[in-house]
Protein backbone atom coordinates (compact mmCIF):
# COMPACT_ATOMS: atom_id res chain seq x y z
CA UNK A 1 0.00 0.00 0.00
CA UNK A 2 1.50 3.08 -0.81
CA UNK A 3 1.92 5.10 1.95
CA UNK A 4 -0.27 8.56 2.07
CA UNK A 5 1.59 11.70 2.31
CA UNK A 6 2.35 14.28 4.91
CA UNK A 7 0.66 17.55 4.59
CA UNK A 8 2.96 20.97 5.22
CA UNK A 9 1.13 23.98 5.87
CA UNK A 10 3.46 26.71 5.46
CA UNK A 11 3.90 30.48 5.87
CA UNK A 12 1.31 31.03 8.54
CA UNK A 13 0.91 32.56 11.71
CA UNK A 14 0.08 30.45 14.03
CA UNK A 15 -1.44 31.21 17.49
CA UNK A 16 -0.07 29.98 20.48
CA UNK A 17 -1.85 29.27 23.96
CA UNK A 18 -2.17 33.16 24.42
CA UNK A 19 -2.48 36.14 22.36
CA UNK A 20 0.95 35.70 20.44
CA UNK A 21 1.49 34.16 16.80
CA UNK A 22 4.41 32.77 15.49
CA UNK A 23 5.35 32.59 12.00
CA UNK A 24 6.66 28.52 10.70
CA UNK A 25 4.73 25.74 9.49
CA UNK A 26 2.30 22.82 10.78
CA UNK A 27 3.40 19.33 8.92
CA UNK A 28 0.09 17.31 9.49
CA UNK A 29 0.15 13.29 9.62
CA UNK A 30 -3.03 11.17 10.09
CA UNK A 31 -5.30 14.21 10.82
CA UNK A 32 -2.99 15.85 13.64
CA UNK A 33 0.03 17.80 14.28
CA UNK A 34 3.37 15.46 13.22
CA UNK A 35 5.70 18.69 14.12
CA UNK A 36 6.15 22.30 14.25
CA UNK A 37 8.39 25.36 13.45
CA UNK A 38 9.84 28.14 12.29
CA UNK A 39 9.93 28.89 8.34
CA UNK A 40 14.04 28.76 9.05
CA UNK A 41 14.07 25.66 10.13
CA UNK A 42 12.18 23.50 7.25
CA UNK A 43 13.96 21.46 5.13
CA UNK A 44 12.20 21.37 1.76
CA UNK A 45 14.64 19.18 0.05
CA UNK A 46 13.42 15.45 -0.11
CA UNK A 47 10.17 16.00 1.51
CA UNK A 48 7.65 14.81 -0.67
CA UNK A 49 4.80 16.57 1.38
CA UNK A 50 1.80 18.14 0.00
CA UNK A 51 2.22 22.05 0.86
CA UNK A 52 0.09 24.42 1.22
CA UNK A 53 1.10 28.20 1.34
CA UNK A 54 -1.09 29.80 3.96
CA UNK A 55 0.55 33.01 2.73
CA UNK A 56 1.12 35.16 5.83
CA UNK A 57 -2.75 34.59 7.07
CA UNK A 58 -3.49 33.79 10.95
CA UNK A 59 -4.27 30.19 12.38
CA UNK A 60 -6.41 29.36 15.07
CA UNK A 61 -7.07 26.52 16.54
CA UNK A 62 -10.58 25.05 14.97
CA UNK A 63 -13.35 27.16 16.16
CA UNK A 64 -16.34 25.13 17.67
CA UNK A 65 -20.38 25.89 18.36
CA UNK A 66 -20.72 23.41 21.65
CA UNK A 67 -24.79 24.08 20.97
CA UNK A 68 -26.75 24.56 17.93
CA UNK A 69 -29.59 22.43 16.18
CA UNK A 70 -27.66 21.07 12.58
CA UNK A 71 -31.26 19.34 11.22
CA UNK A 72 -33.65 22.19 12.50
CA UNK A 73 -30.94 24.79 10.65
CA UNK A 74 -31.39 22.74 7.72
CA UNK A 75 -34.70 22.09 7.74
CA UNK A 76 -35.93 25.78 8.31
CA UNK A 77 -33.32 27.08 5.23
CA UNK A 78 -34.85 24.34 2.82
CA UNK A 79 -38.57 23.63 3.57
CA UNK A 80 -40.05 26.19 6.09
CA UNK A 81 -41.08 30.06 5.91
CA UNK A 82 -38.36 32.10 7.22
CA UNK A 83 -40.12 35.09 9.36
CA UNK A 84 -37.12 36.16 10.61
CA UNK A 85 -37.26 40.12 9.15
CA UNK A 86 -41.37 40.17 10.01
CA UNK A 87 -41.73 43.67 11.18
CA UNK A 88 -45.49 43.20 11.79
CA UNK A 89 -48.26 40.65 11.71
CA UNK A 90 -48.80 41.81 8.28
CA UNK A 91 -45.45 40.66 7.25
CA UNK A 92 -46.45 36.69 8.22
CA UNK A 93 -49.42 36.97 6.22
CA UNK A 94 -47.55 37.64 3.14
CA UNK A 95 -44.46 35.84 3.73
CA UNK A 96 -46.13 32.80 4.20
CA UNK A 97 -48.92 33.69 1.25
CA UNK A 98 -46.01 33.86 -0.98
CA UNK A 99 -44.40 30.70 0.26
CA UNK A 100 -47.73 28.59 -0.18
CA UNK A 101 -48.04 30.37 -3.71
CA UNK A 102 -44.02 29.70 -5.00
CA UNK A 103 -43.71 26.37 -3.74
CA UNK A 104 -47.09 25.38 -4.94
CA UNK A 105 -48.23 23.68 -1.89
CA UNK A 106 -51.10 21.44 -2.24
CA UNK A 107 -54.29 21.81 -0.11
CA UNK A 108 -54.37 19.86 3.51
CA UNK A 109 -50.47 19.65 3.34
CA UNK A 110 -48.81 21.46 6.76
CA UNK A 111 -47.18 25.13 6.30
CA UNK A 112 -44.36 25.39 8.49
CA UNK A 113 -42.88 28.49 9.57
CA UNK A 114 -40.21 29.97 11.69
CA UNK A 115 -38.06 32.87 13.26
CA UNK A 116 -41.03 35.36 14.17
CA UNK A 117 -40.04 37.91 17.19
CA UNK A 118 -43.12 39.93 18.11
CA UNK A 119 -40.77 42.25 19.93
CA UNK A 120 -40.34 43.64 16.35
CA UNK A 121 -44.23 44.36 15.77
CA UNK A 122 -45.53 47.71 17.09
CA UNK A 123 -47.91 46.50 19.05
CA UNK A 124 -45.64 43.76 20.34
CA UNK A 125 -48.99 41.13 19.66
CA UNK A 126 -48.85 37.80 18.98
CA UNK A 127 -49.68 36.00 15.68
CA UNK A 128 -53.09 33.89 16.66
CA UNK A 129 -54.93 31.70 14.63
CA UNK A 130 -57.50 34.71 13.74
CA UNK A 131 -54.34 35.92 11.53
CA UNK A 132 -53.13 32.96 10.57
CA UNK A 133 -56.71 31.90 8.87
CA UNK A 134 -56.23 34.67 6.93
CA UNK A 135 -53.74 33.03 4.98
CA UNK A 136 -55.53 29.35 4.36
CA UNK A 137 -58.19 27.56 5.75
CA UNK A 138 -57.27 24.82 3.61
CA UNK A 139 -53.65 24.00 5.21
CA UNK A 140 -52.81 23.40 8.23
CA UNK A 141 -50.26 26.15 9.76
CA UNK A 142 -47.97 26.12 12.79
CA UNK A 143 -45.25 29.05 13.34
CA UNK A 144 -42.55 29.14 15.36
CA UNK A 145 -41.22 31.98 17.36
CA UNK A 146 -37.57 32.58 17.00
CA UNK A 147 -36.91 30.99 20.53
CA UNK A 148 -38.92 27.28 19.80
CA UNK A 149 -40.82 27.50 22.97
CA UNK A 150 -43.82 28.86 21.29
CA UNK A 151 -46.32 28.08 18.27
CA UNK A 152 -49.18 29.60 16.53
CA UNK A 153 -51.42 27.30 14.77
CA UNK A 154 -54.54 27.85 12.77
CA UNK A 155 -58.19 26.78 13.11
CA UNK A 156 -57.37 23.63 10.74
CA UNK A 157 -54.27 23.03 13.10
CA UNK A 158 -55.99 22.81 15.89
CA UNK A 159 -58.70 20.75 14.23
CA UNK A 160 -56.59 18.48 13.03
CA UNK A 161 -54.40 17.98 16.34
CA UNK A 162 -57.96 17.29 18.16
CA UNK A 163 -57.24 20.40 20.20
CA UNK A 164 -60.12 22.07 21.89
CA UNK A 165 -61.75 24.47 24.01
CA UNK A 166 -61.78 21.59 26.58
CA UNK A 167 -58.24 20.54 25.81
CA UNK A 168 -56.42 20.64 29.35
CA UNK A 169 -52.86 22.38 28.99
CA UNK A 170 -50.21 19.32 29.70
CA UNK A 171 -47.41 19.82 32.62
CA UNK A 172 -44.64 22.21 31.39
CA UNK A 173 -47.31 23.85 28.75
CA UNK A 174 -50.24 25.55 28.30
CA UNK A 175 -52.54 26.44 26.03
CA UNK A 176 -53.57 29.90 25.65
CA UNK A 177 -57.03 31.42 25.71
CA UNK A 178 -58.30 34.56 25.35
CA UNK A 179 -61.02 36.10 28.13
CA UNK A 180 -64.09 34.04 26.67
CA UNK A 181 -62.04 30.87 26.99
CA UNK A 182 -62.00 30.80 23.48
CA UNK A 183 -58.12 29.13 21.49
CA UNK A 184 -55.89 31.67 20.71
CA UNK A 185 -54.41 29.56 18.93
CA UNK A 186 -50.66 29.97 21.02
CA UNK A 187 -49.13 26.67 22.50
CA UNK A 188 -46.37 27.23 24.93
CA UNK A 189 -43.76 24.74 25.64
CA UNK A 190 -44.98 20.77 26.11
CA UNK A 191 -48.06 22.05 25.03
CA UNK A 192 -46.12 22.05 21.24
CA UNK A 193 -46.15 18.49 21.48
CA UNK A 194 -49.95 18.56 20.18
CA UNK A 195 -48.73 19.95 16.93
CA UNK A 196 -44.84 18.48 16.96
CA UNK A 197 -46.52 14.91 16.97
CA UNK A 198 -48.84 15.09 13.79
CA UNK A 199 -46.04 16.58 11.57
CA UNK A 200 -45.33 14.79 8.92
CA UNK A 201 -42.73 12.45 9.66
CA UNK A 202 -38.71 13.22 9.43
CA UNK A 203 -38.03 9.57 9.45
CA UNK A 204 -36.72 8.78 6.30
CA UNK A 205 -33.09 8.36 6.41
CA UNK A 206 -32.45 9.74 2.72
CA UNK A 207 -33.62 13.60 3.49
CA UNK A 208 -31.84 13.02 7.46
CA UNK A 209 -28.73 12.50 5.17
CA UNK A 210 -29.66 15.62 2.80
CA UNK A 211 -29.85 18.07 5.91
CA UNK A 212 -27.37 17.21 8.05
CA UNK A 213 -24.73 17.71 5.02
CA UNK A 214 -26.23 20.50 3.97
CA UNK A 215 -25.78 22.17 7.88
CA UNK A 216 -22.38 21.16 7.62
CA UNK A 217 -20.89 22.71 4.79
CA UNK A 218 -22.60 25.63 5.99
CA UNK A 219 -20.94 25.39 9.45
CA UNK A 220 -17.12 25.00 8.26
CA UNK A 221 -17.91 28.00 5.70
CA UNK A 222 -17.70 30.16 8.56
CA UNK A 223 -15.00 28.49 10.27
CA UNK A 224 -15.99 26.18 12.14
CA UNK A 225 -14.96 22.20 12.87
CA UNK A 226 -16.79 20.97 15.33
CA UNK A 227 -20.47 21.37 16.54
CA UNK A 228 -22.70 20.08 19.21
CA UNK A 229 -26.07 19.00 17.81
CA UNK A 230 -29.46 18.62 19.20
CA UNK A 231 -31.15 16.67 16.86
CA UNK A 232 -32.90 14.06 18.25
CA UNK A 233 -35.89 15.60 19.31
CA UNK A 234 -36.88 15.61 15.81
CA UNK A 235 -37.17 11.79 15.10
CA UNK A 236 -39.28 8.81 16.73
CA UNK A 237 -36.73 6.47 15.29
CA UNK A 238 -33.69 7.21 17.26
CA UNK A 239 -31.73 4.40 16.08
CA UNK A 240 -32.53 5.31 12.64
CA UNK A 241 -30.74 8.94 12.99
CA UNK A 242 -27.54 7.10 14.55
CA UNK A 243 -27.27 4.99 12.11
CA UNK A 244 -27.48 7.76 9.36
CA UNK A 245 -24.72 9.31 11.58
CA UNK A 246 -22.60 6.71 12.00
CA UNK A 247 -22.85 5.20 8.28
CA UNK A 248 -21.59 9.13 7.05
CA UNK A 249 -18.81 9.74 9.73
CA UNK A 250 -17.77 5.76 9.23
CA UNK A 251 -17.67 6.79 5.38
CA UNK A 252 -15.96 10.22 5.56
CA UNK A 253 -19.18 12.22 4.94
CA UNK A 254 -18.74 14.64 7.78
CA UNK A 255 -16.81 17.52 6.88
CA UNK A 256 -16.64 18.69 10.09
CA UNK A 257 -16.53 17.34 13.18
CA UNK A 258 -19.89 16.53 15.71
CA UNK A 259 -21.03 15.59 18.57
CA UNK A 260 -24.45 14.34 19.57
CA UNK A 261 -26.37 15.74 22.31
CA UNK A 262 -28.75 13.26 23.06
CA UNK A 263 -32.07 14.47 23.72
CA UNK A 264 -34.42 12.72 26.38
CA UNK A 265 -38.05 13.88 27.96
CA UNK A 266 -38.24 10.65 29.61
CA UNK A 267 -36.52 7.72 31.64
CA UNK A 268 -37.50 5.31 28.48
CA UNK A 269 -35.40 7.79 26.03
CA UNK A 270 -31.92 7.24 28.01
CA UNK A 271 -32.56 3.34 28.52
CA UNK A 272 -33.15 3.70 24.79
CA UNK A 273 -29.82 5.26 24.13
CA UNK A 274 -28.22 3.23 26.41
CA UNK A 275 -29.48 -0.48 24.63
CA UNK A 276 -28.32 1.21 21.24
CA UNK A 277 -24.88 0.79 22.93
CA UNK A 278 -24.49 4.54 23.41
CA UNK A 279 -21.85 6.14 26.02
CA UNK A 280 -20.65 9.63 26.21
CA UNK A 281 -17.91 10.94 24.64
CA UNK A 282 -17.46 7.27 22.95
CA UNK A 283 -16.18 8.37 19.02
CA UNK A 284 -16.55 7.13 15.54
CA UNK A 285 -14.24 9.18 13.30
CA UNK A 286 -15.41 12.64 13.21
CA UNK A 287 -18.82 11.41 15.58
CA UNK A 288 -18.87 11.46 19.26
CA UNK A 289 -21.69 10.63 21.52
CA UNK A 290 -22.12 13.58 23.44
CA UNK A 291 -24.32 14.31 26.90
CA UNK A 292 -28.34 13.63 27.45
CA UNK A 293 -29.89 16.88 26.72
CA UNK A 294 -32.77 17.77 29.38
CA UNK A 295 -35.19 20.52 28.74
CA UNK A 296 -36.14 22.84 31.97
CA UNK A 297 -37.43 25.43 30.83
CA UNK A 298 -38.50 28.07 27.69
CA UNK A 299 -37.35 30.91 26.73
CA UNK A 300 -36.99 34.85 28.22
CA UNK A 301 -38.56 36.39 25.24
CA UNK A 302 -41.80 34.10 25.30
CA UNK A 303 -42.02 34.73 29.13
CA UNK A 304 -42.10 30.90 29.84
CA UNK A 305 -37.88 30.71 31.47
CA UNK A 306 -38.67 29.93 34.75
CA UNK A 307 -37.89 33.08 37.39
CA UNK A 308 -37.84 33.04 41.33
CA UNK A 309 -39.80 35.73 41.10
CA UNK A 310 -42.46 37.42 38.50
CA UNK A 311 -41.63 38.96 35.76
CA UNK A 312 -41.42 42.86 36.09
CA UNK A 313 -43.51 43.19 32.80
CA UNK A 314 -46.07 40.40 33.56
CA UNK A 315 -46.29 40.15 37.49
CA UNK A 316 -48.82 37.04 37.03
CA UNK A 317 -45.86 35.39 35.33
CA UNK A 318 -42.95 33.90 36.22
CA UNK A 319 -42.31 31.25 33.79
CA UNK A 320 -43.12 27.39 33.18
CA UNK A 321 -40.94 24.40 34.27
CA UNK A 322 -41.07 22.12 31.38
CA UNK A 323 -39.75 19.59 34.10
CA UNK A 324 -40.68 19.21 37.23
CA UNK A 325 -37.65 19.10 40.35
CA UNK A 326 -38.78 15.16 40.64
CA UNK A 327 -38.60 14.79 36.78
CA UNK A 328 -35.15 16.68 36.43
CA UNK A 329 -33.91 14.53 39.45
CA UNK A 330 -34.83 11.22 38.09
CA UNK A 331 -33.35 12.32 34.23
CA UNK A 332 -30.27 13.04 35.58
CA UNK A 333 -29.61 10.32 37.70
CA UNK A 334 -30.84 7.96 34.84
CA UNK A 335 -28.07 9.32 33.07
CA UNK A 336 -25.41 9.52 35.30
CA UNK A 337 -25.81 5.58 36.15
CA UNK A 338 -25.87 5.06 32.61
CA UNK A 339 -22.70 6.41 31.99
CA UNK A 340 -23.94 9.27 30.28
CA UNK A 341 -22.85 13.30 30.88
CA UNK A 342 -25.71 15.92 30.92
CA UNK A 343 -26.84 19.04 29.43
CA UNK A 344 -29.77 20.68 30.45
CA UNK A 345 -31.47 23.81 29.29
CA UNK A 346 -32.10 26.24 31.71
CA UNK A 347 -32.25 30.11 31.61
CA UNK A 348 -34.76 31.20 34.36
CA UNK A 349 -33.01 31.38 37.91
CA UNK A 350 -35.17 28.86 39.52
CA UNK A 351 -34.85 26.21 36.46
CA UNK A 352 -31.08 26.59 36.90
CA UNK A 353 -31.48 25.81 40.81
CA UNK A 354 -33.87 23.53 39.62
CA UNK A 355 -31.21 21.43 37.64
CA UNK A 356 -28.12 22.47 39.86
CA UNK A 357 -30.23 20.87 43.11
CA UNK A 358 -30.53 17.36 40.84
CA UNK A 359 -26.79 17.71 40.22
CA UNK A 360 -25.88 18.19 43.70
CA UNK A 361 -27.57 15.05 44.94
CA UNK A 362 -25.65 13.35 42.41
CA UNK A 363 -22.43 14.77 43.03
CA UNK A 364 -20.61 11.84 44.02
CA UNK A 365 -21.75 9.72 41.13
CA UNK A 366 -20.54 12.20 38.23
CA UNK A 367 -17.71 12.78 39.91
CA UNK A 368 -16.21 9.02 40.27
CA UNK A 369 -17.07 8.66 36.95
CA UNK A 370 -15.81 11.91 35.65
CA UNK A 371 -18.27 13.11 34.20
CA UNK A 372 -18.51 17.15 33.03
CA UNK A 373 -22.48 18.14 33.62
CA UNK A 374 -23.21 21.49 31.96
CA UNK A 375 -26.24 23.52 31.72
CA UNK A 376 -27.15 25.67 28.12
CA UNK A 377 -27.93 29.59 28.48
CA UNK A 378 -28.30 30.09 32.61
CA UNK A 379 -28.79 33.48 31.43
CA UNK A 380 -30.51 34.76 34.48
CA UNK A 381 -28.26 34.05 37.90
CA UNK A 382 -27.21 35.21 41.18
CA UNK A 383 -24.40 35.26 43.46
CA UNK A 384 -25.91 31.83 45.10
CA UNK A 385 -26.06 30.29 41.77
CA UNK A 386 -22.47 31.25 40.19
CA UNK A 387 -20.77 29.55 44.14
CA UNK A 388 -22.91 26.68 43.20
CA UNK A 389 -21.89 26.29 39.26
CA UNK A 390 -17.97 26.25 40.99
CA UNK A 391 -18.42 24.35 43.75
CA UNK A 392 -20.29 21.44 41.89
CA UNK A 393 -17.72 21.91 38.64
CA UNK A 394 -20.95 22.20 36.30
CA UNK A 395 -20.15 23.92 33.04
CA UNK A 396 -21.80 26.87 31.77
CA UNK A 397 -22.51 26.80 28.00
CA UNK A 398 -23.40 30.24 27.08
CA UNK A 399 -24.07 32.07 24.01
CA UNK A 400 -22.92 35.46 23.80
CA UNK A 401 -24.79 36.48 20.84
CA UNK A 402 -28.27 36.03 22.34
CA UNK A 403 -27.67 39.77 23.59
CA UNK A 404 -28.35 40.23 19.49
CA UNK A 405 -31.95 40.18 20.58
CA UNK A 406 -32.15 40.12 24.09
CA UNK A 407 -30.62 43.39 25.25
CA UNK A 408 -33.96 45.34 23.75
CA UNK A 409 -36.34 43.41 26.08
CA UNK A 410 -34.22 41.40 29.12
CA UNK A 411 -34.40 44.50 31.33
CA UNK A 412 -38.23 45.19 30.59
CA UNK A 413 -38.55 41.50 31.70
CA UNK A 414 -36.95 41.21 34.77
CA UNK A 415 -35.71 45.33 35.93
CA UNK A 416 -32.54 46.37 36.89
CA UNK A 417 -31.69 44.82 40.08
CA UNK A 418 -31.63 41.02 38.44
CA UNK A 419 -29.42 42.50 35.30
CA UNK A 420 -26.41 42.47 37.50
CA UNK A 421 -26.50 39.02 37.69
CA UNK A 422 -27.97 38.26 34.06
CA UNK A 423 -25.69 37.65 31.26
CA UNK A 424 -22.79 38.14 32.88
CA UNK A 425 -20.25 36.02 31.16
CA UNK A 426 -17.07 37.72 33.38
CA UNK A 427 -18.68 36.87 36.54
CA UNK A 428 -19.10 33.12 35.70
CA UNK A 429 -15.13 33.42 34.07
CA UNK A 430 -13.67 35.43 36.86
CA UNK A 431 -15.27 33.30 39.46
CA UNK A 432 -13.73 30.45 38.12
CA UNK A 433 -16.91 28.54 36.44
CA UNK A 434 -15.72 26.90 32.68
CA UNK A 435 -17.46 28.26 30.21
CA UNK A 436 -17.68 27.03 26.88
CA UNK A 437 -19.58 29.00 23.84
CA UNK A 438 -22.43 28.22 21.64
CA UNK A 439 -25.05 30.48 19.44
CA UNK A 440 -28.24 27.73 19.69
CA UNK A 441 -28.43 28.28 16.08
CA UNK A 442 -30.90 28.32 14.01
CA UNK A 443 -32.22 30.89 17.10
CA UNK A 444 -28.72 33.29 16.58
CA UNK A 445 -26.29 32.57 13.46
CA UNK A 446 -23.43 30.45 13.97
CA UNK A 447 -20.87 32.02 12.99
CA UNK A 448 -18.02 31.88 15.96
CA UNK A 449 -16.93 35.35 14.93
CA UNK A 450 -20.05 36.68 15.75
CA UNK A 451 -20.11 34.90 19.08
CA UNK A 452 -16.18 36.22 19.93
CA UNK A 453 -17.57 39.81 18.47
CA UNK A 454 -20.45 39.76 21.11
CA UNK A 455 -18.36 38.87 23.96
CA UNK A 456 -16.21 41.86 23.82
CA UNK A 457 -18.08 44.37 22.31
CA UNK A 458 -21.73 43.30 24.38
CA UNK A 459 -23.24 45.08 21.27
CA UNK A 460 -25.54 43.31 18.56
CA UNK A 461 -24.78 43.05 14.94
CA UNK A 462 -25.83 46.94 14.14
CA UNK A 463 -23.52 47.97 16.66
CA UNK A 464 -25.95 48.85 19.49
CA UNK A 465 -26.07 49.81 22.09
CA UNK A 466 -22.87 52.34 21.85
CA UNK A 467 -20.48 51.28 24.21
CA UNK A 468 -21.71 47.95 24.91
CA UNK A 469 -24.75 46.48 26.95
CA UNK A 470 -23.70 46.41 30.46
CA UNK A 471 -19.61 46.62 29.66
CA UNK A 472 -18.33 45.45 32.19
CA UNK A 473 -19.25 42.21 31.71
CA UNK A 474 -17.30 42.47 28.48
CA UNK A 475 -14.47 39.39 28.11
CA UNK A 476 -10.86 40.59 26.85
CA UNK A 477 -10.32 38.58 23.27
CA UNK A 478 -8.15 35.56 24.38
CA UNK A 479 -11.07 34.84 26.76
CA UNK A 480 -13.43 35.18 24.27
CA UNK A 481 -11.53 32.65 22.14
CA UNK A 482 -11.44 30.37 24.67
CA UNK A 483 -14.84 29.58 24.63
CA UNK A 484 -15.08 29.01 21.33
CA UNK A 485 -11.79 26.23 21.19
CA UNK A 486 -10.16 25.22 24.64
CA UNK A 487 -12.64 25.55 26.82
CA UNK A 488 -15.25 23.31 24.15
CA UNK A 489 -12.13 20.61 23.90
CA UNK A 490 -12.77 20.54 28.05
CA UNK A 491 -16.73 20.07 27.80
CA UNK A 492 -15.99 17.40 25.40
CA UNK A 493 -13.01 15.93 27.39
CA UNK A 494 -10.92 16.43 24.80
CA UNK A 495 -8.10 18.81 26.09
CA UNK A 496 -5.45 16.67 25.46
CA UNK A 497 -6.09 16.46 21.58
CA UNK A 498 -7.69 19.75 20.79
CA UNK A 499 -8.44 23.24 21.58
CA UNK A 500 -4.97 24.41 21.12
CA UNK A 501 -2.28 24.24 18.05
CA UNK A 502 0.10 21.95 19.54
CA UNK A 503 2.12 19.22 18.61
CA UNK A 504 -0.11 15.62 18.89
CA UNK A 505 -3.10 17.66 18.32
CA UNK A 506 -5.74 17.49 15.99
CA UNK A 507 -4.88 19.37 13.18
CA UNK A 508 -8.36 21.50 13.22
CA UNK A 509 -7.34 25.28 12.25
CA UNK A 510 -9.44 28.09 11.40
CA UNK A 511 -7.31 30.43 9.06
CA UNK A 512 -8.83 34.04 9.46
CA UNK A 513 -7.72 36.96 6.88
CA UNK A 514 -6.51 39.31 10.41
CA UNK A 515 -5.33 39.41 14.28
CA UNK A 516 -8.52 39.83 16.08
CA UNK A 517 -6.54 40.66 18.94
CA UNK A 518 -5.47 43.81 16.95
CA UNK A 519 -8.56 45.02 15.55
CA UNK A 520 -10.89 47.14 17.18
CA UNK A 521 -13.65 44.62 18.74
CA UNK A 522 -16.31 46.54 16.70
CA UNK A 523 -14.34 44.81 13.55
CA UNK A 524 -14.03 41.29 14.36
CA UNK A 525 -17.39 40.41 13.00
CA UNK A 526 -16.07 41.82 9.58
CA UNK A 527 -12.95 39.57 9.58
CA UNK A 528 -13.02 37.11 6.81
CA UNK A 529 -12.74 33.09 7.49
CA UNK A 530 -9.81 32.26 4.79
CA UNK A 531 -10.01 28.57 5.49
CA UNK A 532 -11.65 25.52 7.74
CA UNK A 533 -8.87 22.90 8.02
CA UNK A 534 -10.35 19.24 9.42
CA UNK A 535 -7.91 16.61 10.60
CA UNK A 536 -5.41 18.39 8.58
CA UNK A 537 -7.98 18.31 5.28
CA UNK A 538 -8.87 21.69 4.00
CA UNK A 539 -12.65 21.57 3.91
CA UNK A 540 -13.33 25.37 2.99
Amino acid sequence: MEKKKDTLYVNGEFLKDGSDFKTGYVSVRDGKIHEMGNMCELDFKGNDSEVIDLKGKFVYPGFTDSHLHLIAYSQEKLNEVDLSDAASREDIVEKTKKFISERGIKPGEWVIGTGWNHEKFSDKSLPDRQLLDEISDENPICIKRVCHHICSVNSLALSVAGIDRETESPDGGSLDVDSNGELTGVLRENAMDFITDILPSMEVASKLRELIARGCDEFVKKGLTTVHSDDFFFVEDKKMLWDVFRDMAENEKLPLRVVLQLRASKVEDIKRYAEMGLKSWDRIGKLSVGPIKIIADGSLGSRTAALEEPYCDDKTCNGIMVASQEKLDELVYESFINDFDVCAHAIGDRSINAVLGAFRKNYGLYKNKGLRPSIIHCQITSQSILDNFKELDVIANIQPLFLNSDWKIAESRIGRKRMEYSYCWKKFMDGGVMCAGSSDSPVEDFAPLYGIYAAVSRMDLEGSPAGGWFPEEKLDVSRAIDLFTKNEAYLSHEEDIKGVIKMGNYADFTVLSHNIFEVENEEIKEVEVIHTIVNGRMVQ
